[in-house]
């Protein structure tokens, strides 16, 4: 059994491992996805979501039975590790090394989007200065927080986390003052039976839910953590489901209220209050702070706005912390060079690992938003094929899901190499719930764009030529 770096601070309590899963799970796109999601099947989104929450739970149960054995940093590697004992965990490394800094990387992108479209307007910032300025600096904030220590990053976590939140709850109260049941369950009734629709797009919100990863990947700074760690997967989740169940009852609520509808168009270029609910689905950001303005006032379009940059700065801060921790356990098995695995004296973080990560998130922030695409209405260098965020968020989802369907693999292996390991939770119907699990998995990895599974591929492919030139 596996107890960590001694190196290392376990100064991360039920809270702080909560607000890690709660601010990775609840980004920006907790709008998008929604308005998205209820335009192609209503009120039967909501059976969409607790699908996908389903989904992930199979896998998180499977962190959660590994956390209670080895409360380590490095969550799914370092299980991979541990089980196989073999060079094959190199390449689950390899993926989260890449996942990770990606999925910071388009947080960080999509708050320049925002910052640039919303703030420059409000804040008179002269167009002189390049939309990518703020995601930069505020990843440069990020990292500097994050090498002050574990436990200062973890505050700034449950703080940056707990305003989003509470912003978001004033949204919802706002719309829910409108609650009308049968605006509800009509439009449930209409699209229930829509099974394909429904399965496709709890696929598509399927992304929202890998905060259990980040939380398991600081295992090593968690206060007991073969109990905090597994409780704060399952109360993150449950959370995260609730949270989304209301926005999505918000958003069909918004769609079927004339009044909201006649003020949508009054207010953006929508047509005709007919064409509204395709509007919400093609811009839902612009909807719903729109919906936020609606129901809460004029100051409800601000609140929306800044509790969508708070939701991506957490969910990049999380990212960054959960990279590090990875690069950290590889170095401690020579999957990457020992310096990574050096601990700062005085601040107790892994530096070096830090600042790699940071490194590898400007990199993708600068490749995918500058040189291969910008916001809709800002610069880009056309010349070059133009990907954008989208490729970029489809590029993590193929190396992260890789690493889920293995340590998925790695649970069915440790419950025939090890059956007498004592565990404190145990995965029911071992292989089976596992096998599922994985299924699951690689379906939704291989429906990834192809774009970005081609990169995907060459990325798997590059960590073989490192491990060949550099590592082994």
């Amino acid at each position: 059994m596996t107890d960590g770096n001694d190196e290392l601070q376990r100064d991360i309590g039920l809270a702080g491992a909560v607000s890690i899963g709660v601010g990775t799970m609840v980004a920006g796109g907790i709008f998008v996805l929604s308005g998205l999601a209820v335009a192609t099947v209503g009120a039967a989104a909501i059976l969409s979501f607790v699908l996908a929450a389903v989904v992930a739970a199979l896998t998180a149960m499977t962190y959660a039975e590994f956390a209670t054995i080895y409360t380590v940093d490095g969550g799914g590697y370092e299980y991979v590790a541990e089980v196989f004992q073999s060079d094959l965990s190199y390449l689950v490394g390899w993926m989260m090394i890449l996942g990770y800094p990606a999925s910071a990387a388009f947080y960080l992108a999509s708050f320049t989007s925002w910052f640039y479209r919303f703030a420059y307007p409000a804040l008179s910032i002269p167009a002189a200065v390049p939309y990518w300025v703020s995601g930069v600096v505020v990843l440069a904030v990020l990292v500097g927080v994050n090498l002050l220590g574990g436990e200062e990053s973890t505050r700034f976590q449950i703080v940056v986390t707990g305003l989003k939140v509470l912003l978001v709850l004033l949204f919802l109260g706002g719309g829910l003052t409108a609650f009308d049941p049968s605006a509800v369950t009509d439009s449930f009734a209409r699209n229930v039976t829509n099974l394909d629709d429904v399965a496709l797009t709890s696929a598509l919100v399927f992304i929202t839910f890998f905060g259990f990863e980040a939380i398991a990947t600081s295992g090593g700074e968690v206060r007991n953590p073969r109990r905090t760690v597994p409780r704060a997967i399952f109360v993150s989740l449950g959370f995260v489901t609730a949270l989304y169940v209301l926005v999505v009852t918000v958003v069909v609520l918004a769609v079927n209220d004339p009044g909201f509808l006649e003020f949508l168009v009054a207010r953006t270029d929508v047509g005709s209050t007919a064409a509204a609910t395709q509007f919400v689905a093609n811009h839902g950001e612009v909807a719903m702070g729109r919906a936020a303005q609606y129901y809460l006032g004029e100051w409800g379009f601000a609140v929306f706005i800044l509790g969508a940059l708070l939701s991506m700065i957490s969910a990049a801060n999380a990212t960054i912390l959960a990279g590090s921790r990875v690069k950290l356990a590889m170095a401690d098995n020579e999957h990457l060079p020992a310096r990574f695995g050096r601990i700062h004296p005085r601040f107790r973080v892994p530096h070096n690992a830090v600042l790699l990560t940071g490194g590898l998130i400007l990199t993708f922030v600068l490749v995918f938003t500058v040189v291969l695409g910008g916001p809709a209405d800002g610069p880009a260098l056309t010349w070059l094929p133009r990907l954008g965020l989208d490729a970029m968020a489809h590029f993590a989802d193929f190396m992260l899901l890789g690493g889920l369907a293995m340590v998925n693999v790695a649970l069915i292996q440790s419950r025939r190499r090890y059956p007498d390991r004592t565990r404190l939770f145990e995965v029911p119907a071992v292989p089976w719930v596992p096998l599922v699990a994985i299924a699951s998995n690689l379906l939704l990895l291989v429906n990834v764009e192809l774009v970005s599974l081609s990169l995907g591929v060459g990325g798997v492919l590059v960590g073989g030529v490192v491990w060949l030139t550099v590592i082994d």
